[in-house]
Parts: structure tokens; C-alpha cells; sequence
């Protein structure tokens, strides 16, 4: 993996400095990536987060903001969701992260990027934030965060995310960390028994 800073990066993400990149606990074949913002750290799940990971993730405003988060969210899937990250790493598919408010080391939430397409040099932002911290400045902080490194230490080209259109917080985050809005998708996720519309978001790096 590269350690090189890439200068690539647009003008909101340039002013974000704080983050620190560096190898984290052994996942198969090699190390999985750990992060560290000004007031957050971010590092693998492990089987010990299972009863923070479900109680957290649980929520029904999660849930019900969040593609692809489940309802209810079992200590059973929870299990077996963190233990598929090591092999998903190891084929280079997906990232995801527990994120920490340093000083406490309390779960406050998730961010990952997953898919990963690096045939396309792409990949897809996901986050969604607990109770007990704030929901926009955080979000904001983990977004910074993960695009930063899947820009710079991933060499992809391209991030997204999938932003639910009856949700327009997450839209505010993504524009705060300078992703622009491509399109509205109209009735393509399915979610709580609904079919929904749906904003992709993206922010590509300067010279691809």
C-alpha cells in the first residue's frame, strides 16, 4: 500500500490534515489499515464489538436511514458480518472501520468503503453515526477521513455514496467533504417494505 500524499485532492478535502494513516491488526495475509482524525480513531471490528456494534447499529433511526443496514440488528449477524472483514480486506473488496472517540475508545459509530472496485479504481463511502456524538461535525470528520485515504493511500480515482432522498443530512455531509450530487435515482432501493429514490454522490481526483 502506498504511503505517499497524493495532491489530488479537492479543495474541501485539501483542508483536512489532521489524518493519519498506518498499519493496524493482522488480517490474513497482511495488515489491516487503521485511521486517526483529531478526535477519532478508526480501527478493525473485532468479536468483542459485537454487543456495542448491535445495540448501536440497532437503532431504528439507523436503520431507517441507512442502506443496508438491517432491522432488527442481531447479535447473530452482527457476529457474522465482522467476521467476514478479514477476507474481504485480504481480496482487497471492502474496508470497514469502528470509529472511536479518542479518550474513551467508546464504539460512536461506523465508516467504511465497500464496495471496492479497483478495476474501476472506485469505491463506495459508507458511515452512519451513534447516539452520543454529533451527528453532522462527526460525520463530516469519518467522511474526510476515508475519502481522503481511499484517494491517496488506495489510489482510486473515483468515491461515491448512496444517499437516501428523504434523508437530506447525509446529503450535507457529502457536500461539506465536496462530493457533488450525479443524479436522483428514482424507486431503486428497497428498504423497510418501501421502494425509495435515491442521490448518488461522488468526488474524483484531479487527474483521472
Amino acid at each position: 500500500m502506498s504511503t505517499e500524499q497524493s495532491n489530488n485532492l479537492s479543495e474541501p478535502l485539501q483542508r483536512h490534515r489532521g489524518t493519519h494513516h498506518s498499519a493496524g491488526a493482522p488480517a490474513a495475509d497482511g495488515f489491516y489499515p487503521t485511521l486517526k482524525t483529531q478526535r477519532f480513531s478508526f480501527r478493525r471490528f473485532r468479536l468483542a464489538d459485537i454487543e456495542p456494534l448491535a445495540a448501536l447499529a440497532g437503532e431504528h433511526r439507523i436503520a431507517d436511514t441507512t442502506i443496508g443496514v438491517p432491522h432488527p440488528y442481531t447479535t447473530d449477524f452482527a457476529r457474522m458480518w465482522i467476521s467476514s472483514h478479514a477476507a474481504a480486506w485480504q481480496d482487497r473488496r471492502a474496508l470497514h472501520w469502528a470509529a472511536l472517540k479518542i479518550g474513551d475508545q467508546r464504539m460512536a459509530g461506523y465508516a467504511g468503503l465497500n464496495p471496492i472496485d479497483s478495476q474501476r479504481a472506485q469505491a463506495q463511502l459508507r458511515f452512519w453515526v451513534g447516539r452520543g456524538v454529533e451527528r453532522k461535525s462527526d460525520a463530516v470528520e469519518w467522511s474526510e477521513a476515508i475519502v481522503d485515504f481511499a484517494l491517496t493511500e488506495l489510489n482510486l480515482r473515483r468515491v461515491y455514496a448512496l444517499q437516501l432522498e428523504r434523508h437530506p443530512l447525509a446529503g450535507h455531509v457529502l457536500a461539506a467533504i465536496g462530493m457533488q450530487p450525479e443524479g436522483l435515482v428514482r424507486k431503486r432501493i428497497y428498504k423497510g417494505g418501501l421502494v425509495e429514490d435515491f442521490v448518488c454522490w461522488t468526488i474524483v481526483s484531479n487527474d483521472s
